[in-house]
């Protein structure tokens, strides 16, 4: 035990003097590096000024080129102006020429016009004054025959009134004397009916005012069932009207039922659908944990045989480093080196030994025992 103190201690040591050294060597090569950078960053530097001098340049010859180019242009432009300016007054002249020569052709027609105008107007207005003297001619001239032909018609007509006058006063007379003629023998030979007629008319009499009110009762009656019948078929419209909206009721209910229905279907359906993909996947879990358990198992038998075969080394530093099993070397400290180095070339012996003895199963132990061993400590 303490023989692996020194070593470890001798081993701190050495790891800090390669530090140092190596610390060293670090910051020369870190200088050499730093000085190798400023040196490509001086001529990096130098070839970007060397290239903003040439774009500067090339810079200056574009913007030369850009003015006298700006310059061609303005005097095309300027010329462009000119010409555009002498078509413009050109296009106006023309213009003002077109116009004065349309107006003054609007100004003969509209003198034709108005002339044709005036001279049609005159023509008509001679047209209807003589149409006017005509008409007034002619409706005179109808007036008197009107008048002649009416007092003719008159007279002719009185001369026929008078004499059918007079005949018919002689058949009126002559009717009104068979006439009373013909109602004395009435009289005479329906005395006897017109007793029996005036008590008829009695009973008549009678017979109406019954008739009367059996009519008013009718009447009465037909009333009532006039309006029993309306109500009736009010009523028959109002219960139709409501057996029309529990129709309608009930197919809306039956079409939510089936929709309910179809939807409550669906949410069984996948329902037992996930019900099974859980059951699946339960039982699919479960197989899984149980090779898992079976592999645990497994492994900790083998860490358990594993442990039987551990050499005493192993027991105290199962997982110690590279370096601590191999230290690196230091000036002074050859036989620490060679020690080491011995005790290196025994361990794998060792290890020979103990693979021939256990076989391929302590092997397995070994390396069960060496990544089960976190968890212990």
């Amino acid at each position: 035990m303490r023989e692996q103190e020194y070593a470890h201690i001798n081993s701190m040591k050495i790891h800090n003097q390669w530090r140092k050294i190596m610390r060293l060597a670090k910051v020369e090569d870190l200088h050499k590096q730093v000085e190798i950078l400023s040196q490509n960053h001086e001529r990096e530097v130098d070839r970007k000024d060397a290239l903003v001098q040439l774009l500067d340049r090339d810079l200056e010859e574009a913007e030369e080129q850009h003015q006298a180019a700006l310059r061609a242009h303005l005097l095309v432009v300027d010329s462009l102006l000119d010409l555009q300016a002498a078509r413009l007054a050109g296009l106006e002249a023309q213009y003002n020429a077109d116009l004065r020569e349309l107006q003054d052709e609007f100004a003969n027609e509209r003198s034709e016009i108005t002339a044709s105008h005036a001279r049609h107007k005159k023509e008509l207005q001679e047209m209807a004054e003589a149409m006017k003297v005509e008409f007034t001619d002619a409706d005179s001239d109808t007036k008197q025959e009107f008048e002649s032909a009416r007092e003719e018609v008159r007279n002719r007509n009185s001369e026929e009134y008078n004499v059918l006058k007079i005949q018919l006063e002689g058949i009126i007379e002559e009717l009104e004397r068979h006439f009373e003629q013909a109602h004395r023998a009435y009289l005479e030979g329906t005395e006897h009916r017109t007793a029996s007629f005036k008590s008829l008319t009695k009973t008549d009499a009678a017979a109406a005012r019954v008739i009367e009110q059996r009519m008013k009762k009718l009447i009465k009656l037909q009333e009532d069932l006039q309006h029993w019948r309306t109500k009736i078929a009010t009523n028959n419209r109002e219960w139709e009207e409501r057996n029309t909206g529990l129709r309608r009721e009930k197919e809306l209910m039956g079409r939510h039922y089936a929709q309910l229905k179809a939807a409550l279907d669906a949410g069984r359906a996948a329902a037992a659908e996930r019900l099974k993909q859980l059951s699946v996947m339960s039982s699919n879990a479960m197989q899984d944990m149980r090779a898992k358990l079976a592999k645990a198992e497994s492994i900790l038998k083998v860490a358990e045989m594993c442990r039987k075969l551990e050499t005493e080394q192993e027991k105290v530093l199962p997982f110690y480093s590279v370096q601590e099993a191999v230290p690196l070397p230091e000036e002074g400290s050859m036989q620490d080196q060679q020690q080491q180095q011995q005790s290196g070339q025994q361990q794998p012996s060792q290890q020979q030994q103990q693979q021939q003895q256990g076989g391929q199963p302590a092997t397995a132990g070994i390396a069960g025992s060496r990544s089960s061993s976190p968890t212990k400590g």
